[in-house]
């Protein structure tokens, strides 16, 4: 008899669902955009399929399907909304309100970062990106940029060790750390020769650690999620982090202390620090929207999402271009013959910033690099109201919206011959949002400054010194679209010393 009642019953809540769901609302607006039926409960998730490093592909997949434009798709109970249209990338990221993240997005990076700027809202975020933004201005570029030359030369040491065979990723991860750790927050943590430092190790566990728990949609159900064996890893991961940015912080205060212990002494004048500005500094000296001393936790949170999205995004493209440099071998001639005439042959000189606004040709084979395997391939919105977008669609409020970027940058009729290496496309005249690879509008990457800085001054720096070849056959990168793009295999290429 309950066998029988259960088979009745699954049917009539399965039309019952269908017909809730068909005549609401927030359903009629979301018809409007091409997409495969949901099934209940689970919604279109098994077209996403369960490994999470395909997922992004399986949503490249999708977009084809559906006509190379915006679509929608439901995963559990979550709507989403993924466009690809600049005019509607323009409409959204511009948007002066609708500034939410999604929230399984959040769900996903809270465990390591808290409730730092990335996640954040409101007040938090306000006072955090207003307490960040004068260290990352234009003027601050300049002493900035002294960091990276030095320490690129910290890198060669390493590099002219192992020229036949080098991992890209573990010599430029460390280096970008110590490159942020000493301009930013005015401490030494010299990463680049520890190379066994247990951070290193947690912070590439990060990112396939996020992107499982975003597309692991079991992850959910906290009361499951939080008994695992993954969910345990993440907790020692994220110790990891926030212990580092804990030595960071008290390391700096030490310094402060210091310095001010001097100035009481008259050993030294209070006016005549010619160190750089750092943003730890800003963090440690001020106050929150209602006057109170920032506290530890929250200067923790900030200090380590900063260390990690500036060293681990950064560390990745220039890798991505130095391969691609390497597998187009003309290519990288012309970035070396744009070196030549911009350094005037004193190809051994540090670079100035001046020197980088003129390597064009450097900037656009970086750009090239960010659209065939673009570092972030999505970014999103939760909405909190209906958002209407170009002609008469309408995101209804509460769905996600998922600027697809990866989708932007493959679509022919925005970037011709998608499949091909030019650099020279971004001479061309383009749409204003159809490349902004450090998104735009009021929750842009604040570091987009000092990244372009710090990627071009590196490439060139490495670019005189070596010319680069792809290495031995059976180590080419086997590339996965994770919440920051990489290869799972490393970044291997051969160097070799040039004459000058």
């Amino acid at each position: 008899m309950f066998v029988l009642l259960l088979s009745l019953l699954v049917p009539l809540l399965f039309l019952y669902y269908q017909y809730v769901k068909r005549s609401s609302r927030k359903w009629k607006l979301l018809s409007k955009y091409p997409g495969d039926y949901p099934l209940p409960i689970i919604g279109n998730a098994l077209q996403l399929g369960f490994d999470a490093d395909a997922a992004s592909q399986k949503l490249l997949g999708l977009w084809r399907k559906h006509g190379m434009q915006n679509f929608r798709l439901t995963v559990g109970s979550e709507e989403w909304v993924i466009i690809s249209d600049p005019d509607d990338v323009a409409i959204v990221i511009n948007n002066p309100t609708e500034l939410s993240k999604p929230t399984d997005r959040n769900a996903a990076m809270m465990p390591f970062f808290g409730n730092s700027v990335s996640t954040s809202e409101g007040d938090r975020w306000k006072t955090t990106r207003k307490l960040m933004s004068p260290s990352f201005s234009y003027k601050t570029l300049e002493k900035r940029l002294d960091f990276v030359n030095n320490y690129s030369e910290h890198l060669f040491k390493l590099f002219d060790k192992e020229q036949e065979h080098v991992d890209m990723y573990k010599y430029l991860a460390p280096y970008m750390f110590d490159v942020i750790c000493n301009s930013f927050m005015g401490v030494d943590y010299n990463l680049l020769h520890n190379l066994e430092n247990p951070y290193l190790e947690a912070s590439k566990k990060v990112v396939s650690m996020i992107t499982q728990t975003f597309f692991s949609y079991w992850s959910y159900l906290p009361g499951i999620y939080n008994l695992t064996p993954f969910y345990r890893s993440i907790l020692e991961v994220t110790k990891t982090l926030s212990s580092s940015s804990t030595e960071m912080i008290q390391e700096r205060r030490r310094k402060i202390n210091e310095r001010l212990e001097k100035i009481k002494l008259g050993q030294i004048k209070a006016n005549t620090d010619d160190e750089c500005e750092y943003l730890l500094d800003t963090f440690l000296q001020g106050k929150l929207h209602n006057g109170d001393p920032i506290p530890d936790e929250m200067i923790n949170e900030e200090i380590t999402l900063l260390c990690w999205t500036g060293h681990y995004t950064t560390s990745k493209t220039m890798s991505h271009t130095l391969y691609l440099l390497a597998k187009h071998p003309e290519i990288q001639k012309k970035i070396y013959e744009e070196q030549v005439a911009v350094l005037k042959n004193n190809m051994s000189r540090k670079v100035t910033n001046h020197d980088l606004n003129e390597m064009k040709y450097l900037e656009a084979a970086i750009k090239e690099t960010l659209r065939v395997l673009p570092t972030v391939s999505t970014i999103g919105r939760q909405l909190k109201n209906d958002l209407k977008l170009k002609g008469d669609q309408i995101v209804p409020a509460q769905a996600s919206i998922l600027m697809f970027f990866e989708a932007m940058y493959q679509n022919p009729k925005l970037f011709p011959e998608p499949e091909k290496y030019k650099p020279e496309r971004f001479f061309d005249s383009m749409h204003s949002y159809a490349f902004i690879p450090f998104s735009a509008g009021p929750r842009n990457c604040l570091g987009f400054r000092f990244a372009w800085v710090a990627m071009k001054a590196t490439i060139s720096n490495i670019i005189r010194r070596y010319e680069l070849t792809l290495a031995a056959p059976g180590t080419e990168p086997q590339f996965v679209y994770r919440i920051v793009t990489e290869s799972t295999n490393g970044l291997n290429l051969k160097l070799k010393r040039r004459s000058n």
